[in-house]
């Protein structure tokens, strides 16, 4: 009986010499770059009791999946599918493990954990979310998760991996899933905690609409202009609604008594413009987008609309000189001037609007049809469409 007992704890002690050899053996493959062979013997070493939470085995596991997903061999890097994971994992039990901070400021592991990490987020957005591997995709942000505490250097954060940024990543993914439910459940999660992403709200009012549900879209709205008062998806869906309810008058009491409290906040008149605009009172736009400029001349998107009125009411005069007969001679001449006249007094604004966003298609196309009307066609080459490549 003693006897077995001596072969038992030697059968103990040559299993854990055996599994430390295979952290040499993972180390020496590695070295001499025979992948293959490095991994089986990462791998062997992971699940055995005697090196599970050795943090060293993990630190060398790391090493091996780093240099397998990236190796510029395609045929390393099939030896994994999931390298990043594993790499990523690897470095994150390193120092979970690393009772005595001996890994904490080593480089290897450090530059490891933020390059293995930035390799799957990249895998996961890009990869995983593209090919509608979802489970995939969460699997690699629990792991991104994990890491978040061992950030010592604020490499990851640099990265844009951190607990708000991962958030997102999983509203998105449900979002793109369709999964309605834990979509809600992630954006008003977020919502509360005042993470700044207009899609949020923008999201959860679509899918209040989609449901019939006006109010909810309304409430969202509300939400999202307290943090975004110049959004102009969520103003003109706001606006859309009130006017389908026919309460378009209620809108613009609510407005008018806004501005009387703030009268120098252009987002006031400039929601009111649109309430205007979107029910034809073209004047009344004119004016209070007028009044939202003289308070803030930078104002993009009302530059751009009051552009875009002059620009339409050009249209208009064209078309009607367009339609003519031959024989009107001075309606003609009256139409072509009222062409001229408002193609000018669209294109300040156009050119503002441009000028803060060159990379708007919507202004320089309209620029260079009204340089090209007016026949400046020196300025209009500025503005000239690129054409596309088929």
């Amino acid at each position: 009986m003693k006897k077995l007992s001596l072969l038992f704890l030697l059968s103990i002690c040559l299993s854990g010499y055996s599994q430390n050899m295979q952290i040499q053996n993972m180390i020496n493959y590695l070295r001499n770059k025979d992948f293959e062979k490095a991994k089986v013997a990462a791998d062997a070493a992971a699940v055995h009791e005697s090196t599970a939470k050795s943090s060293k085995m993990w630190m060398n596991r790391g090493l091996v999946y780093k240099a397998i997903y990236s190796d510029t061999s395609k045929k390393v890097n099939a030896l994994d599918a999931e390298a990043e994971e594993k790499a990523a994992d690897a470095f994150v039990n390193c120092l979970r493990y690393d009772k005595d901070n001996i890994y904490k400021e080593e480089s290897d592991v450090k530059a490891g954990l933020v390059m293995s990490c930035g390799a799957l987020k990249a895998k996961a957005d890009y990869v995983y979310k593209t090919n509608k591997k979802w489970d995939a995709a969460l699997n690699a942000y629990g792991i991104l998760e994990q890491a978040l505490p061992f950030d010592y250097t604020q490499g990851l954060k640099r990265k844009n991996i951190t607990k708000e940024y991962l958030l997102f990543d999983k509203y998105d993914l449900y979002m793109r899933s369709g999964n309605k439910e834990k979509s809600k459940e992630y954006a008003d999660i977020m919502i509360g905690m005042n993470y700044r992403e207009p899609r949020l709200y923008i999201d959860m009012m679509n899918m209040a609409l989609a449901a019939k549900d006006t109010a909810t879209a309304l409430a969202y709205i509300e939400k999202g202009k307290v943090v975004f008062e110049d959004n102009m998806t969520l103003i003109g869906t706001e606006i859309d609604i009130y006017i389908a309810q026919k309460k378009t008058d209620k809108l613009i009491d609510k407005l008018n008594a806004a501005i009387e409290l703030s009268p120098d906040n252009e987002n006031l008149y400039a929601v009111l413009g649109q309430v205007y605009l979107k029910t034809g009172k073209i004047d009344e736009a004119e004016k209070q987008f007028l009044k939202a400029l003289e308070i803030k001349p930078e104002f993009e998107v009302i530059n751009y609309n009051l552009g875009a009125i002059y620009f339409n009411q050009a249209a208009e005069y064209n078309k009607k000189l367009n339609d003519l007969p031959p024989n009107q001679s001075a309606k003609a001449k009256e139409y072509d001037a009222k062409v001229k006249d408002y193609f000018k007094k669209a294109i300040p604004y156009l050119e503002k609007a441009y000028e803060i966003n060159p990379n708007e298609k919507a202004y320089s196309q309209r620029l260079y049809q009204a340089y090209t009307r007016l026949e400046d066609y020196e300025k209009a080459k500025k503005y000239k469409p690129t054409a596309t490549k088929q």
